[in-house]
């Protein structure tokens, strides 16, 4: 399975686009790179925006191996992380995801998130106490 996902931020960041590759024989390492990230979570750790997607396409793998619709998924995966979960300028790095989902035995698949992680509106009470 090839997962191709388009990564849409601000305004002015540049899209980009990741490629993961994902095959049954590589399932270990799949899964406990993604159980290192979760522990990071449990630990109250921030993600960077790599791990951030990582949980987001690990999530979607998960899902597409349980024959979850893609209605689903989409609602679901918004569920995966708050914005006190990520480091600062995650969520605006990650405002849209398109997601292409390539494999051998099915039909590719698209799935597009628009603000999978809520933004925060940063205050900057130092500022206001300065003037």
């Amino acid at each position: 399975m090839k997962i191709e996902v388009l990564v849409e931020g601000d305004p002015d960041i540049k899209p980009s686009t990741k490629i993961f590759h994902y095959k049954k024989s590589d399932e270990l390492i799949f899964l406990e790179s993604t159980k290192l990230i979760k522990n990071r979570l449990e630990n109250n750790m921030r993600l960077n925006v790599n791990e951030a997607l990582w949980l987001f396409v690990a999530y979607i793998i998960t899902s597409l191996n349980e024959d979850k619709p893609i209605n689903v998924i989409t609602k679901n995966i918004r569920e995966l992380l708050s914005p006190n979960q990520v480091m600062i300028g995650v969520p605006e790095s990650l405002r849209r995801l398109t997601f292409t989902i390539s494999s051998i035995e099915k039909e590719s698949e698209l799935i597009s998130i628009t603000t999978p992680i809520c933004i925060n509106q940063y205050f900057f009470h130092e500022l206001e106490n300065t003037a």
